[in-house]
């Protein structure tokens, strides 16, 4: 096989693992939006469940309602930051068996998957540290 197949191979490698990996977050959100209540609901149906099984009184559940409403918020901000940060570790590695001018081209989707997934998940940040 010439060098000249193997990058066009490896090219078009790259390129079905971002598309694949673009495609299963769009999928896993679309399903995971019909599925999975929004955070208000999953805190309403969380409240009523502890009231009905516990007998709280109103007082107790609107205490507890801010508890379980910053919970979810942190849960949701942590569930960005590991994806970005996985990410960054995956894209590491394969940046790492790439050309320089594949490089160029591999930055541009890596900025694509991190824009979706802060557009999807709101929040994380980049200052988390990669391991190689």
């Amino acid at each position: 096989m010439n060098p000249m197949s193997r990058i066009k191979i490896g090219l078009y490698l790259a390129a079905i693992f971002a598309a694949g990996f673009v495609t299963g977050v769009f999928v896993t959100f679309q399903v995971g939006r019909h599925i999975m209540p929004g955070q208000a609901e999953m805190a309403a149906r969380w409240c009523k469940e502890l009231q009905s099984k516990m007998s709280l009184t109103p007082a107790q559940v609107e205490k507890i309602r801010p508890i379980i409403n910053d919970e979810m918020g942190e849960f949701k901000s942590r569930l960005s930051a590991d994806m970005l940060l996985n990410l960054s570790n995956c894209n590491v590695r394969i940046a790492g068996e790439l050309r320089p001018e594949q490089k160029t081209k591999f930055e541009e989707i890596q900025k694509k998957q991190e824009d979706m997934i802060r557009a999807l998940f709101g929040g994380g940040t980049n200052d988390a540290q990669k391991k190689p």
